[in-house]
C-alpha cells in the first residue's frame, strides 16, 4: 500500500494508544530537544494525540485537522516527522474494505539518552548551533559529581533488604513468566537508519594505526562515524583527520561531542570536492529514457557526492553560500528517506540551475518531492525524465495566450430590424387615440418651426 498523504481522508478513522509512561520530564524533553528538529506542527500532533478525549476509541481525522488547524498534507508531514524521531509508530488496518490507522505514541528519550543518540544529537546540533546545543546539554544533563569534601555512604540493596539466595538461583514462576511476556512484546522502535554505506573501516583503521589514536574507541563509535559520513560525505582520510582533532593527546580519549562540533565547523569551509557543472544539459526529447553525455556526467557527480556537499559546490560556483535554512531543508529531505542521495542532488540541481533560483525554496522542493514520490522516482535516470517533463510543461505556451478566441456577438431580433421598421412597429403598438395625439403634436411642432422661420 503506497504510503503518502494521499491515503488520508478527513473521514479516515484512527485510534491512539500509548506505549510507556509519558512524564513531566518527557514533555520538557519534547519541547526543548525534539521540537527544534521536527518542528512545532509535529510536537503539536504528539500533544493532540496524547490529550485527545477517548483516544482509545475510533475517531476520524477531521478531529485532528480541526484541533491543529492543518490540512491533510501538513498533517501527514507532521506524522512522518514523529515517526522518524521514534515518537510514533503507525499501523494501517483494513476491515470491510475500509482503511484505518493505529497511532502508537512512545515517550521521548531521557535527555542523557537523547544526547548519546548519534542521529538525534547531530540533527539538533545542526539546527540550533553549537552554543545553544552546549547550553541544552548543561541544562538537561547536570554534572552532579561528588565534591572534594564529600564522602558517599549510601547503602546498597542487600545491605538494607534481606534476600533469600535460593530464590535468586531458582526464580519464582511469576517472575519468569512475566519476563517471557515482556520479551515477546513489541520493543520500543529505534530510529530508522539507511543501509550501511560504502565506507571502508579497514582503511580508516590502517590510517589511524600510524597515529596515537586508540582504534578501539573508534570502533565503539562506529554508528556515529557512519552518520557523519552519510550526512557530509566524508571520506576515510578526512574522517581520520577529524577523529584525530577530537582525540585528547594526553589521554588518547576520543570525544564524540567534540567530533560532532568539528565536523559541523569544517563543513562551512571551502572544499576541493568535484563541483557539479552549472551548465544546463540540453533537454532531449526522448521516449526511450536515454540520457545525453552532459546528463550522464551530472548523474555521475550526483551519485558520488553527499547532498550537503553537492549543494555547497553549486552555491560556491555561482558565487553564493549555503544558508542555515538551506542546510535544514537538505537535512529534512535526507531524513525523510524517500529518495537516494543522487535523486536528491538532481532535485537540488533542478531548482538552483534549471529553475535559476538563488536559494532553495522549501515549498517548491516539497511540491517536487511529492510529485516524484508519487511517481516512484528512485533512480537518477527517472529523475532526469521528470525534470524533462517539467521543462517541457514550462516551455509550452498557455492556450489562453496563444489563441485569441473570436467572440461572436449575437444580437436580439429587435436590434437587427431597420430603424424605420422599428419605428413603425413601435407606432403600431400605440392605441388609435394615442396615435392621434402623437400626430397632433408632430403637426404642431412643424407649425412652430415654420412660424419661427418666417420671423
Amino acid at each position: 500500500m503506497e504510503d503518502s498523504w494521499h491515503q488520508l481522508k478527513p473521514k479516515t478513522g484512527f485510534t491512539v494508544r500509548v506505549n510507556g509512561r509519558i512524564s513531566d520530564l518527557s514533555w520538557q524533553t519534547l519541547t526543548q530537544l525534539y521540537q527544534p528538529i521536527m518542528g512545532p506542527s509535529a510536537a503539536g500532533l504528539f500533544s493532540a494525540l496524547f490529550w485527545l478525549p477517548n483516544r482509545g476509541t475510533y475517531q476520524r481525522h477531521t478531529t485532528l485537522l480541526t484541533v491543529l488547524g492543518l490540512d491533510l498534507e501538513h498533517l501527514y508531514e507532521a506524522r512522518i516527522r514523529l515517526e522518524a524521531t521514534g515518537l510514533l509508530t503507525t499501523m494501517v488496518t483494513t476491515q470491510d474494505d475500509l482503511t484505518g490507522f493505529v497511532y502508537e505514541l512512545h515517550a521521548p528519550l531521557a535527555p542523557a539518552a537523547f544526547f548519546k543518540d548519534d542521529l538525534l544529537s547531530v540533527q539538533l546540533l545542526g539546527v540550533i548551533g553549537e552554543e545553544n546545543y552546549q547550553q541544552l546539554v548543561t541544562t538537561n544533563v547536570p554534572n552532579l559529581g561528588i565534591r572534594p569534601n564529600e564522602k558517599e555512604i549510601t547503602k546498597n540493596f542487600l545491605e538494607v533488604f534481606h534476600v533469600d539466595g535460593q530464590e535468586l538461583n531458582d526464580l519464582p514462576a511469576a517472575v519468569t513468566t512475566s519476563r517471557q511476556r515482556l520479551a515477546a512484546s513489541t520493543p520500543t522502535p529505534v530510529l530508522p537508519a539507511e543501509s550501511e554505506p560504502d565506507f571502508d573501516f579497514k582503511l580508516l583503521g590502517e590510517i589511524l594505526e600510524h597515529s596515537f589514536i586508540d582504534t578501539r574507541a573508534v570502533q565503539a563509535n562506529r554508528q556515529l562515524l557512519l552518520t557523519e559520513h552519510v550526512t557530509y560525505g566524508l571520506d576515510e582520510v578526512t574522517m581520520a583527520r577529524y577523529v584525530g582533532e577530537a582525540t585528547d593527546l594526553a589521554t588518547n580519549k576520543f570525544d564524540a561531542e567534540a567530533f560532532k562540533r568539528i565536523v559541523a565547523q569544517h563543513f562551512g569551509q571551502p572544499r576541493r570536492s568535484p563541483a557539479p557543472t552549472t551548465e544546463k544539459p540540453t533537454p532531449v526529447e526522448s521516449t526511450t529514457g536515454t540520457t545525453t553525455s552532459a546528463e550522464q556526467a551530472l548523474i555521475k557527480v550526483a551519485t558520488a557526492t553527499a547532498p550537503a556537499v553537492f549543494l555547497q559546490a553549486i552555491k560556491q560556483k555561482n558565487g553564493g553560500f549555503v544558508t542555515d535554512g538551506e542546510q535544514r531543508i537538505v537535512r529534512d529531505l535526507v531524513s525523510r528517506q524517500l529518495f537516494p542521495e543522487a535523486v536528491l542532488n538532481l532535485m537540488i540541481y533542478h531548482v538552483l540551475v534549471d529553475e535559476d533560483k538563488p536559494t532553495l525554496n522549501k515549498n517548491l522542493l516539497d511540491t517536487i518531492a511529492n510529485d516524484w514520490s508519487k511517481a516512484k522516482v528512485n533512480t537518477p535516470q527517472l529523475a532526469i525524465q521528470k525534470i524533462r517533463e517539467r521543462q517541457r510543461a514550462a516551455s509550452q505556451p498557455r492556450k489562453s495566450r496563444s489563441r485569441q478566441s473570436t467572440v461572436k456577438e449575437t444580437l436580439p431580433d429587435w436590434a437587427k430590424k431597420p430603424a424605420a421598421e422599428t419605428s413603425t412597429t413601435a407606432t403600431a403598438k400605440l392605441s388609435a387615440e394615442q396615435q392621434q395625439r402623437l400626430q397632433e403634436r408632430i403637426a404642431k411642432l412643424k407649425e412652430n418651426r415654420q412660424s419661427g422661420k418666417e420671423d
